[in-house]
C-alpha cells in the first residue's frame, strides 16, 4: 500500500459512512451546531487574552499589501469572525469574550473621513492602514459584512454602548465602500459591497446610502451583462464569497426590488460553477481566475447547498475553516444539482468571461480527465489559466498545471495565449512590459529591467501512479498511466540569444517537464529592451486511452510573430516583448478553420 492509499482509506471509509448518514438525513440542523462548535474550539486556540485578539505566526515569504515578516501579529478579519462565532456558540463566557474582541478591533478601525483610508482596517494590530504596501481596502467589506452579521444575529446580546459603536463601525465601512465605488468587474467585492452597503442602508435606516446600494446591484447586473458570466471566473475561493453574500442578501435584506435582482444574480452565479465542476473528481475544473489552492478539500458549502448529496464530506472532517457553513442557508438551485453529481464525459463547454478583449474559456470532460485553458490570460500564482484533474475523486487532488516561475514564486509577466479542443491545448507564452514581478500592479517591473537567476516554463505531472512510465525526446514527453496518458511538445521556443531545453524530472508519483528560458546560473539583470525574442509555444494533448493525434505541430516564424498550426487548431501571436494591449492585438485562433467560438453563458438579461 503506498503512501496515497493509505492516507486515504480511513478519509474512504469515513465518506462512506458519511454518504449513507446524509442518504437518509440530508444536512441535519445539528450539523450546523458542530460547524460552529469545531470552528470556536480551533479558532481558540489562536486567542491572545493579552490583546483580546486572534494571534498569527509569519513567515518569511512575500505577501503582498503587509511588509509584515517573521513575526508574531493579530490578524482583525480573523479576530472579527471568532467573535461572531463565539456569540453563535453563546455561552455566557464565550459572549463576554466576543465583546472583547468587539472592543478592540473596532478600536482599530480609521474613523476619520478626511483621511484617505477612512472606514478600513489594516490586515494586522501591528500594522495599520497607513503602514501596509499599500492598504486593502476590502477590508471595509469584509470586516463591514462580518459586524453586519454580529448586529443581525446578536446585536441584543452587546449591550449598550457596544452594540452603537457596532453600528457606527458598519456605517463607516459602507460608506468606505461608497466612497472607494470598486468596479464591478471585481466579482467578489463588488457582490459583498453591495451587501454591506444594502443592508447596512436598511439598518441604519439611511435612504442616501439606500439608493446609491440598489444603483450598485443594478450595474453589478449591467456588469455581468456584457457576457452573460463573471470576470472573475471560475474561482474556487471567491465564488464561494460571491455566492456567500447573494446568500446574506438573501436572508438579511428586506427591500423586494433588491431581493428579485440578487436571486437571478444568486442563480447565475450557481449556474457558472456547476458548469464548471468536474463531478467524477469532485473539484473545479480549470482555467480558473483566482485560486489559492488546487485541491477543493471537502467543500461542506457545497455539500449543504445540495443537502448532502455530494457525499464527499460532512462535519466531522472539519478543521475549523467553516464556521460560515454552519450561519449561512447555502442553496443550489434544483435543477442545477445534477451538474454537481453526475459526471459529463465526453463534453466541452465553451464560456465568454470578459467582452473586451474577448477572454473564453474551454474545458474538456473526459472519463478519467477534465482539462481546461483560458484563450488569454497571464501567470499571476492565483490564475490557473491551463489545469488538468485526472482519476478519481481522491485527495489529495491529481493535478495536471502549468506555470511559469522567476526565482521561486510565479512570474505575473508572463502572458499565455491559448486554442483548445477537447484533449488538445495549443499554447504561446510570452511576456509584456510593464507588467508585474509577483502581483500584476502591486508589485511593478521597474524600467524593463530585473534581476532574476532562474525563470522557467514548468508543466506538472502530481498524483501519478506509482506504476507510471515517461518516456523523453527532444523537446517531447510522453507520460502514460492507467489513469492518464499525456503527450506534451515543445514547438518552438527563444529567449534572447538562447535556446532553451526541455527536462523531465520524475518522480515516485509526480513528474515535472521543466524549460528553462535562460541559462542556469548566477545571478543577472534581465532587460526587456535588450532581450528581443521571449517566448514559448507547445502543444499539450491528454487523452483516456488509445493513440495520441497523428498530426506534427508547425510552427511558422515571422519578424515577432509565430504561427502554430496542429490539426484544426492555429493560433498567431507575438515572439517579443510588448505590452498587453500589443499582445492582444497580435493574437488570434481559429479551429477548423473558424474563429474559436466565445458562446455566453446565459442570453437572459439580469440589468
Amino acid at each position: 500500500m503506498n503512501r496515497r492509499q493509505f492516507t486515504l482509506t480511513p478519509l474512504l471509509a469515513t465518506a462512506a459512512c458519511a454518504r449513507k448518514e446524509q442518504a437518509e438525513t440530508g444536512w441535519p440542523a445539528r450539523w450546523d451546531s458542530l460547524l460552529i462548535q469545531k470552528t470556536v474550539e480551533a479558532s481558540s486556540l489562536r486567542y491572545d487574552p493579552d490583546h483580546s485578539m486572534i494571534q498569527a505566526i509569519l513567515g518569511p515569504e512575500y505577501r503582498y499589501h503587509t511588509r509584515m515578516r517573521e513575526c508574531r501579529v493579530h490578524p482583525t478579519r480573523d479576530s472579527l469572525e471568532y467573535a461572531l462565532y463565539l456569540l453563535e456558540e453563546g455561552s455566557p463566557q464565550r459572549v463576554e469574550r466576543a465583546k472583547k474582541i468587539l472592543q478592540r478591533v473596532l478600536a482599530l478601525q480609521v474613523t476619520n473621513p478626511e483621511l484617505q483610508w477612512y472606514g478600513i482596517w489594516g490586515w494586522y494590530e501591528e500594522e495599520p492602514p497607513d503602514r501596509m504596501a499599500p492598504a486593502d481596502w476590502n477590508w471595509a467589506d469584509f470586516n463591514g459584512s462580518l459586524l453586519l452579521l454580529v448586529e443581525f444575529r446578536h446585536g441584543a446580546k452587546l449591550g449598550e454602548p457596544l452594540r452603537a459603536q457596532v453600528r457606527e463601525a458598519i456605517l463607516h465601512a459602507a460608506q468606505s465602500i461608497r466612497r472607494r465605488n470598486v468596479s464591478m468587474a471585481y466579482t467578489n467585492i463588488a457582490v459583498m459591497g453591495t451587501f454591506v452597503t444594502l443592508a447596512a442602508a436598511e439598518l441604519l435606516d439611511d435612504s442616501d446610502l439606500l439608493n446609491y446600494a440598489q444603483d450598485r446591484l443594478q450595474r453589478l447586473a449591467a456588469q455581468i451583462d456584457e457576457t452573460g458570466s463573471f470576470a472573475e471566473y471560475n474561482s474556487p475561493t471567491y465564488s464561494r464569497v460571491t455566492i456567500a453574500n447573494l446568500t446574506r442578501i438573501r436572508m438579511y435584506v428586506r427591500n423586494e426590488e433588491a431581493r428579485r435582482r440578487a436571486a437571478n444574480i444568486e442563480r447565475r452565479a450557481w449556474l457558472h460553477t456547476a458548469v464548471h465542476w468536474d463531478a467524477a473528481r469532485k473539484q473545479f475544473t480549470g482555467p480558473m481566475s483566482r485560486c489559492y489552492a488546487n485541491d477543493a478539500g471537502y467543500p461542506l458549502w457545497i455539500e449543504k447547498a445540495l443537502q448532502g448529496r455530494l457525499g464527499l464530506a460532512k462535519p466531522d472532517q472539519h478543521s475549523g475553516a467553516d464556521g460560515d457553513v454552519g450561519i449561512l442557508d447555502y442553496r443550489c438551485p434544483a435543477d442545477l444539482a445534477g451538474r454537481f453529481l453526475k459526471p459529463a464525459a465526453g463534453t466541452e463547454h465553451r464560456e465568454l468571461f470578459i467582452a473586451s478583449p474577448p477572454a473564453t474559456g474551454t474545458t474538456y470532460f473526459a472519463n478519467r480527465y477534465s482539462l481546461g485553458s483560458v484563450n488569454r490570460g497571464d501567470f499571476w500564482v492565483q490564475r490557473r489559466p491551463l489545469l488538468a484533474y485526472f482519476g478519481d475523486a481522491s485527495r489529495p487532488a491529481r493535478v495536471v498545471q502549468m506555470r511559469v516561475v522567476k526565482d521561486g514564486y510565479d512570474f505575473a509577466s508572463a502572458l499565455l495565449f491559448a486554442v483548445q479542443k477537447e484533449g488538445r491545448v495549443l499554447g504561446l507564452i510570452n511576456f509584456r512590459s510593464p507588467g508585474g514581478d509577483k502581483h500584476p500592479s502591486l508589485d511593478p517591473i521597474k524600467d524593463g529591467q530585473f534581476a532574476c537567476g532562474r525563470l522557467f516554463v514548468e508543466l506538472d505531472f502530481e498524483g501519478l501512479p506509482e506504476s507510471f512510465q515517461h518516456n523523453a525526446g527532444t523537446g517531447i514527453v510522453d507520460v502514460s498511466s492507467p489513469l492518464l496518458r499525456a503527450r506534451y511538445r515543445i514547438c518552438s521556443a527563444q529567449f534572447g540569444a538562447f535556446k532553451p531545453v526541455l527536462n523531465v524530472t520524475p518522480g515516485s508519483q509526480s513528474l515535472t517537464a521543466t524549460l528553462d528560458l535562460k541559462p542556469v546560473g548566477g545571478l543577472r539583470i534581465v532587460n526587456w529592451k535588450s532581450t528581443g525574442l521571449a517566448y514559448a509555444a507547445f502543444a499539450l494533448e491528454l487523452a483516456d486511452d488509445g493513440e495520441f493525434a497523428e498530426e506534427t505541430p508547425q510552427a511558422t516564424l515571422k519578424p515577432g510573430a509565430i504561427g502554430l498550426k496542429w490539426g484544426g487548431l492555429e493560433l498567431t501571436g507575438l515572439t517579443k516583448v510588448a505590452t498587453v494591449e500589443v499582445h492582444n492585438a497580435g493574437f488570434a485562433a481559429t479551429i477548423d478553420g473558424m474563429p474559436a467560438p466565445a458562446p455566453r453563458l446565459s442570453e437572459e438579461k439580469l440589468a
